[in-house]
């Protein structure tokens, strides 16, 4: 199941620029309010780039599952850290192949090879908004975005997207969530180590909901870790069991069976909720693998589980939910695709995105309170 919108999206008739190399990529990008265009059957390769500075509100775009073109690609076949960095302002990236250069999983530390020298990353979104949609993000092995850092609470809304193939042990995941308040719907996850990572922060917190997950995690897929276990690892904590500020993941599919769904590994806030869920794993989780179980949580923590269907039976009336949901949307003039129609980014209310499917019930598996949006502000910079 790969979902795909075409409310709102770049054509090349809108393009400011249209790129077909590197050195046209770079410049473009320096232009504030650019909207860069790279063809659908253009590959640019940015091996050995880091730090590719990207002006404010530059929309960065080519055709992938519009009118069903595969869309031009940006790749790396080296370990950057941080190919671009775009630290005010915002930035989309819509209908672009995101590719890294591993697509396999596998552990350096298993070699005695320092995880540093492997870690790849494609964009550092750090401006108030940060929009990825409707991309493919495959084969980074550390992320193929990080949205915001510990001084930017960067607003992100990651919504569309086939994100597959991030795995490499200890990292591997297609987004890090390090900062700000972040929406993640309709996309379609596999074999990546985590799905979504989130880093701690107080004002670090998501919700996740009509996304699919498919039976080929590395370990859990959702995630949001406590602060002090990141920081220590870089020897800086003084947050101690700090893990975000809320967390909210509902009507989403797990076809995970060995591996937990949702990991919060220390103490929200907030609140964090799983409510809604469709899990093929069994409640009371794998009798093998990763042991945490559906759910896993500190026993003292406020994680409320609540109105999930578990069992491989509980697969297909999600995936019927969600394309009953899909297809009630793209029937609406009011759908949750609510993205600037212009390359020119203001700070998105994401409080109206969010409140669109809210109102939808289904005899399969209804909204309540539990479900409903968490706020977030129009704008989260700082």
């Amino acid at each position: 199941m790969q979902f795909a919108t075409q409310q709102h999206r770049i054509t090349k008739e809108m393009a400011t620029y249209v790129v077909s190399n590197r050195s046209a990529l770079i410049e473009a990008v320096k232009h504030p309010e650019a909207v860069v265009w790279i063809p659908n059957d253009v590959t640019i390769d940015m091996t050995g780039a880091i730090g590719v500075p990207i002006a404010p509100n530059v929309t960065i775009a080519s055709g992938r599952l519009l009118n069903d073109d595969t869309g031009g690609t940006i790749k790396t076949d080296g370990y950057d850290k941080g190919i671009f960095i775009n630290p005010s302002g915002g930035c989309r990236i819509t209908g672009i192949s995101l590719q890294g250069p591993r697509l396999d999983y596998f552990d350096p530390a298993s070699d005695r090879e320092s995880l540093e020298d492997y870690s790849a990353l494609g964009f550092k979104l750090q401006g108030h908004t940060a929009i990825l949609d409707n991309c493919e993000v495959a084969g980074w092995t550390f992320a193929g975005v990080a949205l915001g850092s510990k001084t930017r609470a960067t607003q992100g809304w990651i919504h569309h997207n086939f994100m597959h193939s991030n795995q490499m042990n200890h990292l591997g995941y297609p987004m890090e969530l390090y900062n700000g308040r972040h929406l993640i719907e309709w996309n379609y996850f596999d074999r990546n180590r985590h799905s979504i990572a989130g880093f701690g922060y107080p004002t670090n917190g998501y919700e996740a909901r009509f996304n699919v997950v498919g039976p080929h995690s590395v370990q859990h897929a959702f995630d949001m870790h406590y602060l002090g276990e990141n920081l220590d690892y870089l020897g800086q904590s003084t947050q101690g069991m700090v893990a975000g500020s809320f967390v909210n993941v509902h009507h989403n599919v797990f076809e995970l069976t060995s591996n937990s769904a949702f990991s919060i590994q220390g103490y929200p806030q907030q609140h964090a909720r799983f409510c809604n869920n469709w899990c093929a794993e069994q409640k009371g989780g794998a009798k093998s693998g990763d042991p945490e179980g559906v759910v896993f949580s500190l026993s003292d923590a406020d994680v409320r589980v609540k109105d999930n269907k578990y069992g491989p039976q509980a697969v297909k009336p999600g995936r019927q939910w969600l394309q009953k949901l899909r297809n009630k949307m793209m029937n609406r003039s009011d759908t949750s695709s609510v993205s600037p129609p212009k390359a020119t980014l203001s700070p998105m209310n994401l409080n109206q995105i969010l409140n669109v499917a809210n109102t939808t019930n289904s005899t399969d598996n209804k909204t309540d309170d539990l479900t409903k949006p968490s706020t977030i502000p129009a704008s989260a910079d700082q």
